[in-house]
């Protein structure tokens, strides 16, 4: 484990650029004697910075550079465990860059990335999966994002791997006390009955690690292609959803002929849309390249959207179809829409398999046919309803969204799997005891409790500076 911090630091921890306020954070066993140094309370009710009592805003002078407001926290009563101390300036790059210079003149040093948080990891205010979290939730794009965050940097996520690891570590200490301890009546964990939970705690490791795939659409979003035949309004659903025109939109066939990205907050998820180009017979070498990027683009994404234009429906139309039903779709979460449905008439495509149920929509109109809510909204609840985030315990915080916390779970359900095999196959619990004791070490690597310093210090690097 990394070593706890030993110096003061300070930094700007709200974003560059003017505004009406900026904070200088300062944390350390030094804060309080830096602030002595270029803080002054104005008026009589203070009579130095000394006399300033914790979790108090009091107005006063900064170093002579600025006026402004200074709050004090107390180790251990503060986000870092540290006496910290918070100088609220005036916002923009000067001022607040002096306030900034002025802490350090006093003998702070500059905080790395991360810094404040990894301190307050490292004096236990915070797991690491709590921590991994806060960066979630200043960079949460969306209602689910932050939802998840929230509950995770409440220890949500961190109590259920807790609790499981805990489960198997009693399972062990019962097997190794009754192997060392033979002729004491302390209890005998029979193979059968160890059975019975290990399998309780693999089914629900197994739950756990299956969270992933919806941990990772909420933290990074979803990755997805816009296909369909030329003319189909592609270009022209993108610029819907965007609520910007993102592409350029034509009569022409053929316009799209790169791959146009954007990327879009649907409520509860964000979309990471890539516009691709009209699938036909390309009538030009460029416009071939970029139907070969479309059918790329179809296997690198999680979800595919199929767009049709159902005012003219034809066998171009039912080339697409087949593609979304093909081995480059196969997996994908696929939404085919029926574009233009305001020109179409009455639409009949009974007897078609889209491979999903289909959207009517008038990309152009924003509007949803035979509907009152907007297209956007349609799609919204369409995307929502294949998704089901309703699903998952996002309230808890009981979602795996991070590649090193998946990793950790996938290795202690292997290594629950060998446990199982081995009683199974008529071994003693003490064999099985050892896959265990590899399970639980997962576990703790997984929320900090046994992880090295070089991991530590990967996860934090990634966090902004004043964070």
């Amino acid at each position: 484990m990394t070593e706890k911090n030993q110096r003061t630091i300070a930094a700007i921890a709200t974003p560059k650029g003017t505004g009406g306020i900026a904070v200088v954070r300062i944390s350390g066993d030094s804060a309080f004697e830096i602030g002595e140094k270029i803080f002054a309370p104005i008026g009589k009710k203070y009579g130095g910075f000394a006399d300033i009592p914790a979790n108090t805003a009091v107005f006063g002078d900064i170093a002579g550079i600025d006026q402004g407001v200074a709050v004090k926290f107390f180790a251990p009563h503060s986000y870092t465990g540290e006496h910290t101390l918070e100088i609220s300036c005036h916002g923009g790059a000067y001022i607040s860059n002096a306030v900034l210079s002025a802490a350090i003149s006093a003998g702070a040093s500059p905080a790395a990335a991360g810094e404040f948080t990894k301190t307050a990891y490292l004096n236990g205010k915070i797991t690491l999966t709590g921590a991994e979290a806060v960066g979630r939730l200043i960079c949460a794009a969306n209602k689910t994002g932050a939802r998840l965050a929230r509950a995770q940097l409440g220890g949500g996520l961190s109590k259920k791997i807790g609790a499981i690891s805990d489960r198997i570590k009693d399972i062990i200490s019962e097997t190794y006390v009754y192997i060392d301890y033979p002729g004491e009546d302390l209890g005998d964990l029979a193979p059968g009955e160890m059975l019975l939970k290990l399998y309780a705690i693999k089914n629900e490791l197994e739950e756990l690690k299956d969270t992933y795939s919806l941990g990772k659409i909420i933290s990074e979003g979803i990755d997805c292609a816009i296909v369909g035949r030329p003319n189909s309004g592609k270009s022209t659903l993108l610029n819907m959803l965007s609520g910007d025109e993102v592409a350029i939109v034509h009569d022409t066939p053929g316009t799209t002929r790169d791959v146009v990205y954007s990327r879009i907050n649907t409520g509860e998820f964000v979309l990471n849309l890539h516009d691709t180009a009209g699938i036909r017979e390309a009538s030009s070498g460029i416009e071939g390249l970029g139907i070969e990027k479309t059918f790329a683009k179809i296997e690198e994404c999680e979800l595919v959207i199929g767009v049709f234009d159902s005012s003219d429906f034809g066998g171009g139309d039912l080339g697409i179809v087949e593609i979304l039903k093909s081995e480059k779709a196969k997996g994908k979460k696929i939404i085919p829409v029926l574009n233009k449905c305001d020109i179409a008439g009455n639409i009949n495509f009974a007897g078609i398999d889209f491979g999903g149920e289909p959207l009517a929509i008038s990309a152009k109109n924003n509007a949803a046919y035979d509907s009152k809510i907007s297209a956007f909204d349609a799609f919204a609840n369409y995307l929502e309803a294949i998704y089901k985030p309703g699903d998952y315990a996002i309230d808890s915080g009981e979602v795996l969204t991070e590649q090193r916390q998946y990793a950790e779970i996938c290795a202690a359900c292997e290594n629950l799997g060998f446990a199982v095999a081995s009683l199974e196959g008529g071994f003693t619990q003490d064999v099985a005891g050892l896959d265990l004791e590899l399970a639980a070490k997962n576990l703790d690597r997984c929320d900090s409790r046994d992880i090295s310093a070089d991991i530590v210090d990967r996860i934090f690097k990634n966090f902004c500076v004043g964070k």
